[in-house]
């Protein structure tokens, strides 16, 4: 978090140094205009000023939904500004006043409605030789990482869960990162995801996010999801189906002793399955993606459900995502005789509220007992092969 901190002070105004030298003085324009420029940059700037005192917090202010959403559009088309001007430093004309802002503005809308967009469903067919005959068809679906939030609320939320109960899964899984806000103020926002329905019942795990009290306070909304009836598994299983052990823990962040952090037990993956000792295939629900390898190696884990990672948001920071997943950033990967699904998730991040080429997403998996090599993958059943990671085969690293 510390980076982040450091972004948030020092970056706006290194962005707007660098457009005063680099733009506004280069396009050739009346004093008046500049500093018309000027002025208005420097207002941008002011954003997370004016969210940590008006707002509350700095990544997820209490404000209006339009306001955050058009102020977070004009920082960012800033700081794509500031990246296109220093190249175009030597192009002294006013039509520069306009084309590259308008690049810029346009590169980032298109990145802001990525994100905020309802996701689509994405359709993935998982096939396992010795999956149990009571399984062969069985649909699941994944949601993870909603983010409800000042910025994104109930009317987004309402149309997930529509989407998803349309869909009519035999399970649904919750994997975590639910809300980004207090429950006086996004309680509502949530509140849809108490409609969501399967036929063998709705089961959920914590994400990271769920531990943030400056803006999740963990207590109140322990309080608020009890009310809800919303089933959390942590360190446990339930047996919803027959043949199948649905196990789920809470997030790594639940138990973190050098911050003085202790909400309940650290994951336990092998306390989790502890009464699964049938043969039963087992599902895994934890919202971190890092520890698949162990957990399928070690506790039997054929099928590891994840996200967390919001698919990398966009290439180029991809890699720097993977460094701290274990190299899980998105979709499906084969380790051993089981697969980890991490879902590029369903909602945006406040603090880096842009998807490129990394769409949003809910996802139905469709379990199937036969032998193929790979599984398909697309949206709205028009399907896809999916290639293995290279670095991740058969369950060996290169």
């Amino acid at each position: 978090m510390r980076f982040f901190w450091q972004y948030y002070q020092h970056v706006p105004w290194v962005a707007f140094a660098v457009l005063v030298l680099a733009f506004v003085r280069t396009c050739g324009l009346r004093r008046r205009a500049q500093v018309v420029w000027g002025t208005a940059l420097l207002l941008v700037c002011f954003k997370y000023v004016v969210y940590g005192r008006l707002g509350g917090d700095t990544i997820f202010p209490e404000l209006p939904e339009l306001l955050i959403v058009l102020w977070d559009w004009a920082y960012l088309a800033m700081l794509g500004l500031a990246l296109l001007a220093p190249p175009c430093f030597f192009w002294r004309s006013k039509a520069k006043a306009w084309v590259l802002p308008a690049i810029s503005a346009a590169v980032v809308g298109v990145g802001i409605w990525s994100g905020l967009r309802v996701p689509d469903v994405k359709e993935v067919e998982l096939a396992y030789p010795d999956l149990p005959p009571a399984l062969d068809g069985y649909r699941i679906l994944q949601i993870t990482d909603l983010h409800a939030n000042c910025a994104a609320r109930r009317w987004r939320t309402e149309a997930i869960v529509d989407k998803a109960n349309a869909l009519g899964p035999d399970l649904l899984c919750l994997t975590g990162d639910y809300v980004d806000g207090r429950p006086e103020i996004c309680a509502d926002f949530l509140e849809p995801i108490t409609r969501l329905r399967a036929r063998d019942g709705v089961w959920a795990v914590t994400g990271n996010h769920e531990y943030i009290n400056r803006t999740n306070p963990a207590a109140d909304w322990r309080k608020v999801y009890a009310r809800w009836g919303i089933r959390f598994l942590a360190n446990a299983c339930v047996f919803p189906h027959a043949g199948l052990a649905l196990g789920g823990t809470d997030d790594f962040e639940v138990h973190v002793p050098d911050r003085s952090r202790a909400f309940g037990q650290p994951p336990d993956v092998g306390r989790a399955f502890a009464s699964a000792t049938n043969g039963e295939f087992r599902v895994l629900m934890q919202h971190m993606p890092r520890e698949a390898e162990r957990n399928i190696r070690e506790h039997g884990v054929r099928l590891q459900l994840s996200g967390h990672s919001h698919g990398g948001f966009m290439p180029g920071m991809r890699h720097f995502v993977a460094q701290v997943n274990a190299g899980f950033v998105s979709g499906l990967y084969r380790i051993g005789d089981g697969a980890l699904y991490v879902s590029n998730g369903a909602g945006r991040w406040g603090g880096f509220p842009l998807r490129y080429f990394t769409p949003s997403e809910i996802t139905l998996f469709t379990l199937k007992r036969s032998r193929p090599s790979y599984a398909r993958c697309g949206l709205s059943g028009n399907y896809c092969r999916i290639w293995t990671n290279p670095r991740i085969q058969d369950g060996s690293r290169e």
